[in-house]
């Protein structure tokens, strides 16, 4: 007699808790994403990187005008080549102080940081690697100045270079670093009377590179009247170019050739929808769409049990194990130690996912024909994921340059950046292409695609169902700046899953355009 009571009290305590856990799922996602909103996307050591190889491709300009190749190499160093090349410098010098103020903010909430440590007296290990992170920050700032330098002396302002260098010895006081004494160096060859140092070469060539490191040698040779040096300086510099150059095709090579194969893409699928309409993709006549037989209850609970266990994982659990074990502060130093950090976190986030998704549509099995399907022999979803990647490209472009001018710069930003441009080990990189491309399609493609898009046709229209997919998909993300450019890379890749039939498709897609933003990183971080 009490069973059927026991049952009501025990449906109406899962309600209670999955409505709690909905409300605080809610405000994670708000709080995260308004946090990410007060967050400059600050242009990060990509956007120097990428400067950086610009302006090692000018100094092979004037050798090849009128040169076949002149076309190709204005496209890939941009707009900017075409202008005046003060006007290079100064851009360049812009993308430099904006780093520089953005990292001396960064360096303030050290200071911070550090005094309310010391007030609060926590222990040494936190001490430890606040002060660490602030070291980094502060060489950093040193490295960001001894460029700017240079680039004020490139627009004509010698003094205005001589005050950025010493800033250097300001900041860094009596502890003067490798990067402090560079920038004595430099100050004493552009004043009057020149000064010159002992082992200037040697630590020039230590602490710079690239176009900086010509400009200073060149300068350093001149004033020491050793102009039999410059010849096999300009003979070094042109094989830097020619890297420098390689390396923008490799960056370039992704918004070009995907962006151009995409809009062909989409003109191919324009006419066939003109002229040959029942053989188009966006033909729904002998579409079948998935028989759901939960409702959107079952939908909510495995979404928000899901996130909740992520959540917990990321927030809570992983951040306690790894403070107990040290492994943060060890981190700072070791990029394959930051990778594992990357993946290890990310693949114990995710895999609740399938215990999960086992539980909760145990009731439901054996499930109806077309879920989850994975048809390896059938060489279909090649040509749907390939097909698909191009497609999206252009759309995604469009739509991040939108939603960037939109935002205004603010939005957040990627924190993988520093072990792809810094670390010159290859281990680390590939543990992070394992996350970014194996790992990361896997999960989510299982989950947003597999699971949420089909179970949302239960009470939408298709169209509906991927756009919400998409969405969602973006959302989970938890950064602003990308949820518009990944709604529609989801909508995409809901569109190729629901076409195709099979998960390996969109995996396909989720696998590609993740390698192809990899690697054009890999490019722009390399020597």
């Amino acid at each position: 007699m009490d069973s059927q009571p026991l049952n009501d009290k025990s449906l109406n305590a899962k309600s209670l808790l999955l409505s709690i856990l909905s409300l605080l799922s809610i405000l994670f996602i708000f709080i995260t994403l308004q946090a990410s909103w007060n967050n400059p996307q600050e242009q990060t050591k990509l956007d120097l990187l990428q400067t950086d190889l610009i302006l090692q491709a000018t100094q092979v300009q004037e050798n090849i005008q009128n040169n076949p190749t002149d076309d190709i190499f204005q496209v890939l160093i941009g707009d900017r080549q075409s202008q005046n090349p003060q006007n290079i410098y100064a851009q360049a010098l812009s993308s430099y102080q904006e780093v520089r103020n953005a990292s001396k903010s960064s360096l303030a909430q050290f200071d911070r940081l550090s005094l309310s440590n010391i007030n609060s007296n926590l222990e040494s290990d936190d001490l430890q690697f606040t002060n660490k992170q602030r070291q980094k920050k502060q060489t950093s700032i040193s490295e960001i100045s001894l460029r700017m330098g240079l680039l004020q002396v490139q627009t004509g302002d010698i003094s205005g270079a001589i005050a950025t260098w010493d800033s250097i010895a300001e900041l860094e006081g009596q502890s003067m670093t490798s990067n402090g004494l560079t920038a004595q160096i430099l100050k004493g060859l552009w004043t009057e009377p020149t000064m010159l140092f002992p082992n200037a070469e040697t630590q020039i060539r230590r602490t710079l590179d690239g176009w900086y490191r010509k400009t200073a040698l060149t300068k350093l040779y001149q004033s020491q009247q050793r102009s039999e040096k410059l010849p096999e300086l300009e003979q070094q510099s042109q094989i830097e170019v020619i890297s420098a150059i390689n390396r923008l095709i490799i960056v370039n090579s992704i918004p070009l050739i995907g962006g151009g194969t995409g809009i062909l893409v989409w003109l191919g699928l324009l006419i066939q929808w003109i002229f040959f309409r029942k053989s188009s993709p966006f033909h729904n006549a002998s579409q079948t769409n998935w028989q759901v037989p939960w409702g959107v209850g079952t939908t909510w609970e495995v979404m928000v049990l899901w996130f909740t266990a992520f959540c917990l994982m990321t927030q809570l659990v992983l951040p306690l194990v790894f403070e107990l074990l040290g492994l943060q502060s060890k981190a700072s130093e070791d990029f394959t130690l930051q990778a594992l950090l990357v993946l290890i976190p990310y693949v114990l986030s995710v895999v609740p996912m399938l215990p999960i998704l086992q539980t909760s549509l145990a009731a439901y099995r054996p499930l109806p024909e077309g879920w989850f399907r994975f048809k390896i022999n059938s060489f279909e979803w090649i040509i749907w994921g390939i097909g698909g990647y191009f497609a999206s490209v252009p759309l995604v472009l469009i739509v991040s340059i939108i939603s960037q001018k939109f935002l205004q710069g603010q939005g957040g930003g990627n924190p993988l950046l520093p072990i792809l441009t810094d670390s010159q080990n290859n281990l680390p990189k590939f543990l992070l292409w394992v996350t970014l491309a194996i790992a990361a399609p896997f999960f989510e493609e299982y989950l947003f695609r597999g699971f949420l898009l089909p179970s949302l046709t239960k009470f939408l229209p298709v169209w509906g169902a991927i756009a919400l997919s998409g969405f969602v998909f973006a959302l989970a993300h938890l950064n602003l700046a990308d949820i518009i450019p990944l709604t529609v890379l989801g909508i995409v890749m809901g569109f190729v899953y629901w076409r195709s039939g099979n998960l390996l498709s969109s995996m396909l897609l989720h696998c590609l355009w993740n390698s192809g933003s990899f690697f054009a990183l890999i490019a722009l971080g390399g020597k």
